[in-house]
């Protein structure tokens, strides 16, 4: 079989095995649903049909929030998968979703809530938050959701620093880390069967390692194996910048032209911020070489970067 169609078709298993996991667990989450009696709820359009909605929707919103976190740390099954394009769209299209069901969530549990005790939305709405467990916990989560949510809209996106809107995105992790466990330890779909249980402390805990080995250890590793260093910093036609790297056993990289990484040079200040940047040139096994037009802060720091300096980095595909 040529090498283009052997290429094609492992592609295409990657998509069907990524698409196949979302969309059981997808499934399986909606049987949890209806297993607990949801679906009987609906047909009395009362408050216990506003709160069956609000459990749906709360139970859709944490599996997408979680496969948010999981995408954020893009896993090799989902990269592989879906492509660097593909991955950026199902995360914007994911984040949506995820934060639109999670404010129908909210709203739907305080209007069934507050019908069944024949109580005001907003004095239900402060015995949500004070005396239900995990409740302020959550509300911390949730703020920091919206606040992420708000800062990735396009528009207000434009007016931020590229390195500023990073680090505001960041914390979407802990926003999602604060906002379920409430749900972890109170809501019946959580906890009223063994595999529910299981499943949803499972996917929390690989959402959990699926960041701290791909986005911590994995480049730490990367780093520690290769050793890439700046060789030389040069300027690239007007107002360009190209910086070469060598290390050692590149090859074993297996780097292709097109492809790029994410980049943290560890030069002091400003080191904790890392920055796409593509392979400028056909990787020879001995160096890297990466090149950008001067246009922030980060692409500025490229440009001061001294011979020597230390550098680590996390692969994307080009695709």
């Amino acid at each position: 079989m040529p090498r283009s169609r052997r290429g094609r078709s492992a592609r295409q298993a990657w998509n069907l095995a990524a698409t196949a996991v979302i969309w059981l667990t997808s499934l399986f989450v909606l049987a949890l649903w209806v297993a607990g009696g949801g679906l009987q709820d609906l047909w009395g359009l009362d408050a216990a049909a506003l709160n069956s909605l609000g459990r749906l929707t709360g139970l859709i919103a944490s599996n997408l929030l979680l496969y948010q976190v999981i995408l954020l740390a893009r896993i090799p099954l989902f990269e592989r998968g879906f492509g660097r394009d593909g991955l950026t769209r199902m995360h914007r299209l994911v984040g949506f979703w995820s934060f639109s069901l999670m404010l129908a969530h909210i709203a739907l549990l305080v209007l069934g809530y507050a019908a069944a005790a024949d109580v005001n939305v907003f004095v239900q709405l402060w015995e949500f938050v004070w005396d239900y467990p995990g409740m302020l916990l959550a509300t911390a989560g949730t703020i920091l959701i919206i606040l992420v949510a708000i800062t990735s809209m396009r528009r207000a996106r434009a007016k931020l620093r590229y390195e500023s809107w990073h680090l505001l995105h960041l914390y979407a992790y802990l926003g999602v880390g604060l906002a379920l466990p409430h749900q972890l330890w109170t809501g019946a779909d959580f906890l009223f069967s063994p595999v529910a249980t299981a499943y949803w402390w499972g996917l929390w805990a690989i959402s959990a390692a699926a960041i701290v080995v791909f986005r911590i250890l994995v480049p730490l590793a990367r780093s520690l194996r290769h050793r890439v260093r700046v060789a030389d910093v040069r300027p690239d036609g007007v107002g360009g910048v190209a910086v070469n790297m060598t290390g050692r056993r590149l090859d074993r990289l297996g780097a292709r032209a097109g492809q790029f990484f994410i980049w943290r040079f560890l030069d002091g200040p400003g080191a904790s911020r890392a920055n796409p940047f593509s392979l400028a040139a056909a990787p020879d096994g001995r160096s890297l070489t990466i090149s950008a037009r001067i246009v922030g802060d980060g692409t500025a720091r490229l440009a001061r970067l001294t011979p020597g300096t230390p550098s680590c980095s996390r692969v994307r595909t080009a695709r």
